[in-house]
């Protein structure tokens, strides 16, 4: 059996919008070799923006793109089928977007990369059509990682939730879930946090235009490097006004969803990003305001197009081209974050490159010590089973028998001492057990504690820190 090594992640797009997820997994390190979309504006932003390589495509008629991605022959798949059916923004039927979701799926399994990567929103995973996607997925033997994802804990300083779906072939189910959960910073994002370079501890990058910033915090991402870049701040500098009203202002108001709440402080994350997010409050809402804004709407700052553009995790410095100022906000709107999709990026790269492993539950002593077994001899299994996941480099796989097979396979492991191998098989055979108990033991009724999600296992601390 082999493995990837360093080489590229080579990935096709579906849905691909202006761009957003493209953006963060390249900055993740991911090659985009083609992206699709039906809408010619956004198409266009992309290829204005990210590379000549998105085109113009009906994903309604997979005949006309599965061909061409199969001769592509990419190792991963992505996007984000519209979410409108489902969206608590929108008429929450399912519909012929909700379809779209199964035609992902198909897509996926047509062509059948290595892995896949999906985002919706988090209304979808109780969807039928999600029900329907996952079980073909399923059955054409892909593992998935299923998990909700809140933007403000990985880099974008918004509550947007979202579900993302990481599929790999022949992995168990929940195969990456620690990893994802492992990659969230500990505190939520804040809007001082990401328009903090409006006040001091900053770095010069000159814009291009007055109309763009030209300081950016240290703990943001900077604008792209030119040769004119990074200089002292001058002492004539200005921060970028709007920046600068909004800290002054410390509270923002955003359309909210629903019956949720318009006004925020510049101290936690903003709503999620909507095409609505810019416009002013209404007389409707000043005159019924939600019990829990701390001031009135109408004393507060309201978001620019230019901040609602970088919230959502666009660069400062990107070209947005549209005649209607609606499409350039619905084109923001639906894109994935590209912090959001760069972290994800990094951990599906960790784990394709073997610098991870599946993280083993605590219960798995439990379970041993229960079947009778000594907790020192516990441990022993405990370690021999990550023992045996370094020497597949991060893999599990849903079929024991594949499983020991790749393990065989394994050149270092040929070499070790025969009872050593034996000891290493075993534990395999016995965590398979204890996936498979999980899985058939019946559910507990009532209100359970809360289990705490494990930490991913590292497998080399230098090659993960180059992912």
């Amino acid at each position: 059996m082999t493995f990837t090594g360093g080489v590229l992640v080579r990935a096709v797009e579906l849905f691909c919008g202006a761009g957003g997820m493209s953006r963060g997994l390249i900055d993740a390190g991911v090659e985009m070799v083609r992206a699709y979309d039906a809408w010619p504006v956004a198409v266009e932003n992309y290829r204005a923006n990210i590379g000549p390589h998105a085109e113009v495509a009906d994903l309604t008629n997979l005949l006309s793109i599965v061909p061409e991605i199969s001769r592509l022959a990419p190792d991963l798949i992505c996007g984000g089928p519209p979410c409108q059916d489902y969206s608590l923004a929108g008429r929450r039927q399912e519909g012929e977007n909700a379809s779209l979701t199964i035609a992902f799926a198909i897509a996926v399994t047509a062509v059948r990369p290595e892995w896949f990567l999906m985002e919706n929103v988090v209304q979808a995973a109780r969807s039928e059509a999600w029900a329907e996607a996952r079980a073909m997925l399923e059955r054409a033997g892909y593992g998935l990682s299923e998990s909700r994802v809140t933007a403000s804990l990985y880099g974008v300083p918004q509550n947007r939730r979202r579900f993302f779906v990481i599929g790999r072939l022949g992995e168990r189910n929940g195969f990456l879930q620690s990893a994802v959960a492992g990659a969230a910073s500990a505190q939520p994002m804040t809007l001082r946090d990401f328009f903090g370079s409006a006040v001091s501890d900053a770095v010069y990058f000159p814009a291009r235009s007055q109309e763009r910033r030209s300081v950016w915090s240290s703990d943001e991402p900077a604008p792209t490097i030119r040769e004119r870049s990074i200089r002292p701040v001058p002492e004539a500098y200005r921060p970028h006004p709007a920046d600068a009203a909004l800290l002054e202002n410390g509270f923002v108001y955003t359309r909210p969803l629903r019956d949720g709440r318009g006004v925020r402080t510049i101290d936690e994350p903003i709503t999620t990003i909507t095409r609505t997010s810019w416009e002013r409050p209404t007389p409707r809402y000043l005159n019924d305001p939600h019990p829990d804004d701390p001031i009135s709407a109408s004393a507060t700052a309201v978001l620019t197009v230019d901040q609602i553009s970088r919230v959502q995790g666009f660069p400062a410095d990107w070209h947005w081209i549209a005649k209607a100022k609606r499409d350039k906000l619905q084109m923001i709107a639906n894109a994935v974050p590209a912090p959001v999709a760069k972290a994800l990026g990094k951990v599906i790269l960790a784990r394709h490159r073997g610098h991870t492993a599946p993280a083993i539950e605590g219960r798995f002593l439990d379970w041993l010590q229960r079947g009778g077994r000594k907790r020192t001899t516990a441990r022993n299994v405990k370690a021999n089973v990550n023992r045996a996941r370094r020497l597949l480099h991060g893999k599990s796989f849903a079929d024991i028998a594949i499983e020991l097979g790749a393990l065989d396979a394994v050149v270092d492991f040929a070499a070790l001492p025969r009872n050593t191998r034996s000891d290493l098989r075993q534990a395999l055979i016995l965590y398979a057990e204890f996936e498979a108990w999980k899985t058939s033991r019946p559910k507990r009724r009532g209100p359970t504690a809360a289990v705490a999600v494990p930490v991913e296992i590292i497998l080399d601390d230098d090659l993960a820190k180059a992912a």
